[in-house]
């Protein structure tokens, strides 16, 4: 997203979903399908799992749109809803979340982090293949923030922890990124 434009249009479509309107509801699918299925991705690493949790999100997404009280925090809210359809996917498997280094201890670190953001999607091939290789947490908190440009608070309202986390976990993340990159280019 990004322009005033967007927003506006976006907001007025949320608001006419809400309202049930019959050509309200497809233009939201076709802004964030691709994006949630990227991002949904991410999460289950396995791409035959990924259409039908996108299905199921798009399904909670429609039922519960008239819960939603604030049309502008639509995006923060669709993505909390494929991060718990998708989590929720995973527990069925059997799989939990891949255990992360203690993120709470060490947001003083993140704090102090100065790397330019851009920095990590110059080379945006390597960095799909790079992110791959990264535990859940890390892999979903890049994505969020470089792919899907949500802020801090919005991060952290979508994976349900502290910015202070989000913070300690992005910076983990690009230090991962960037060592995996590095790797990379010297195969």
């Amino acid at each position: 997203m990004g322009s005033v434009t967007d927003l506006i249009e976006e907001k007025l479509l949320v608001l006419r979903a809400r309202g049930r309107e019959p050509d309200a509801f497809r233009p939201l699918v076709a802004r964030y399908d691709r994006r949630l299925l990227y991002y949904i991705g991410r999460i289950l690493g396995r791409q035959a799992d990924c259409e039908d949790v996108l299905q199921e999100v798009w399904i909670k997404v429609y039922l519960r749109i008239n819960s939603l009280r604030a049309p502008e925090a639509f995006r923060v809210w669709l993505y909390k809803i494929a991060h718990d359809v998708a989590i929720s996917h995973l527990r069925k498997r059997g799989i939990t979340e891949a255990s992360v280094v203690d993120d709470e201890a060490v947001e003083e670190i993140a704090d102090k982090d100065t790397t330019n953001e851009l920095e990590l999607l110059d080379r945006a091939e390597s960095v799909h293949v790079a992110l791959k290789s990264m535990s859940l947490p890390h892999r979903e908190v890049l994505t969020l923030r470089f792919l899907e440009d949500l802020d801090l608070a919005g991060i952290s309202e979508v994976v349900g922890c502290t910015i202070g986390t989000v913070k300690s976990r992005l910076h983990y993340a690009k230090v991962a990124i960037r060592k995996r990159l590095e790797e990379m280019s010297h195969e």
